[in-house]
């Protein structure tokens, strides 16, 4: 819950040739402007200045890989190619009756205004919707600042871009979902085989009472 810092980087798993961080929830992967100086590229080289040359994987974001805020980053070029390859994405949880697969397509917003982001097909301006498939199992119901919510366990079974709903999610909600202090979107295991080794790391679950005293089970 501390705020973000050029020195705070998670590290959950380092080898020669790969680094797992647990990106802090209010810091952008990289960024264009100017005035946004502190993202996770630049935690990176200041944490491993040493490999931040122009073979490091830092700079181009090559062969980045995983399910925010885990994320998988190549330590070299060279090893950015297999990572993409042999990578798969795999999301474990608890057991639960409250079950079901949400089923529909998404395309690309042609909207005045709208077009850096996706729809759902049937909607306004929605071009070229593609199939779209999530699972998602119910783990608990309870309140966020006194507003009924339910944690649930997702899995995209397809890799459409924004195609899981999120609490918090202020693009996609044209702005108006502003009252939770982040996106309530959490990967908690990720495990990604390599060529040359096995990847398996799991980053503790923010969305307790214990971490947030707005959440009541």
């Amino acid at each position: 819950m501390e705020p973000g810092s050029i020195d705070n980087l998670s590290i959950l798993y380092q080898s020669s040739d790969f680094i797992v961080v647990n990106k802090h929830w209010d810091i952008r992967i990289d960024s264009k402007m100017w005035y946004e100086t502190l993202t996770l590229q630049s935690q990176l080289k200041y944490s491993f200045h040493e490999l931040a040359g122009p073979e490091s994987c830092f700079w181009s974001r090559c062969g980045w890989i995983g399910a925010w805020p885990l994320l998988l980053v190549p330590v070299r070029r060279a090893r950015a190619q297999p990572a993409n390859q042999l990578s798969a994405l795999q999301v474990r949880g608890h057991v639960s009756q409250s079950r079901m697969t949400i089923r529909y397509a998404i395309g690309k917003n042609t909207s005045e205004g709208m077009t850096h982001m996706m729809c759902i097909d049937g909607t306004e301006g929605c071009e070229n919707p593609k199939p779209c498939q999530s699972e998602l199992i119910v783990l608990e119901h309870g309140s966020y600042s006194g507003d009924p919510v339910t944690k649930v366990l997702l899995q995209p079974l397809t890799g459409r871009t924004h195609q899981l709903p999120i609490v918090g999610d202020f693009t996609y909600s044209h702005r108006k979902d502003s009252s939770p202090y982040r996106m309530m979107l959490h990967a908690y295991y990720l495990r990604i085989p390599t060529g040359k080794e096995l990847i398996e790391v799991c980053a503790p679950d923010p969305f307790v009472t214990a971490m947030d005293s707005n959440w009541v089970p």
